[in-house]
């Protein structure tokens, strides 16, 4: 089963409206999913997944609860630093908190690190290779991998991300680097529960800016390519699937 979470309806609006089968259940009394098939394998599609606290919450939830084989976030992200342009998509290839700081309560821990547990979490290559393979199929524009840096503030707050862009591990980062608010909670639950996970965002803005009305269309316009790249990747997964089934 395919777990697809958005912070929004606008983020997963394509992948409901394609949905076979749909039916509604909810969960922790308040999140609702939709559950239906798409290229021959369960999918789960949820929204209104605001910050990294309700985003590892509910996703270590589904994990527990259903059978769940891959995790594909979706969405909207700001540009902190990197060549990523407006208009241009944003691959995670790692990411961390960006409000999480133990430094002085713990010895060795660094910042945006959840004591005992990793600093940066890793997506898995093998999917990451195969969802920008999907995705240049379907989208003429610029993609980039990037490390994506979640926090759970309004991360158009100037004040807040300044902070995480004057750190010293962060200016070290010779990358493109974005911010979400729900990537690395996902990451984390990805983790405790073994399950691989991808993440794939419209950039809509610069870090510290207010999104304008253009480049909020921009990025709607763009959910479709999204749509069709992870639907072609979910494809790629069912095949791949039935292969080793067949081999077995």
């Amino acid at each position: 089963m395919i777990l697809i979470i958005g912070s929004n309806h606008d983020d997963v609006l394509y992948f409901e409206s394609i949905l076979k089968n749909p039916r509604e259940e909810v969960i922790l009394n308040k999140h609702k999913l939709v559950i239906g098939s798409l290229s021959s394998m369960d999918v789960i599609v949820i929204q209104d997944i605001y910050t990294s606290y309700v985003s590892s919450l509910v996703t270590s939830f589904i994990c527990s609860k259903y059978d769940i084989s891959m995790i594909i976030n979706v969405g909207r992200c700001e540009i902190a630093r990197g060549n990523l342009q407006i208009g241009d998509i944003a691959i995670c290839d790692s990411s961390f908190f960006g409000d999480v700081d133990q430094l002085s309560a713990v010895k060795g821990t660094v910042l945006g690190q959840i004591p005992n547990y990793p600093q940066l979490f890793t997506t898995d290559l093998e999917a990451v290779a195969t969802l920008s393979k999907c995705l240049e199929r379907v989208f003429d524009g610029e993609y980039a991998l990037a490390t994506i840096v979640s926090s759970s503030f309004f991360r158009q707050n100037k004040e807040m991300v300044r902070n995480i862009m004057e750190n010293e591990y962060v200016q070290s980062l010779n990358k493109n680097v974005v911010i979400d608010g729900e990537c690395s909670g996902i990451a984390l639950a990805s983790y405790l529960h073994k399950v691989p996970f991808v993440s794939i965002k419209v950039c809509e803005a610069n870090v510290g800016e207010y999104t304008s009305l253009e480049n909020y269309i921009l990025a709607l316009d763009l959910y479709s390519n999204i749509g069709k790249a992870v639907t072609a990747f979910i494809n790629e997964i069912s095949r791949k699937d039935v292969k080793r089934i067949m081999e077995e």
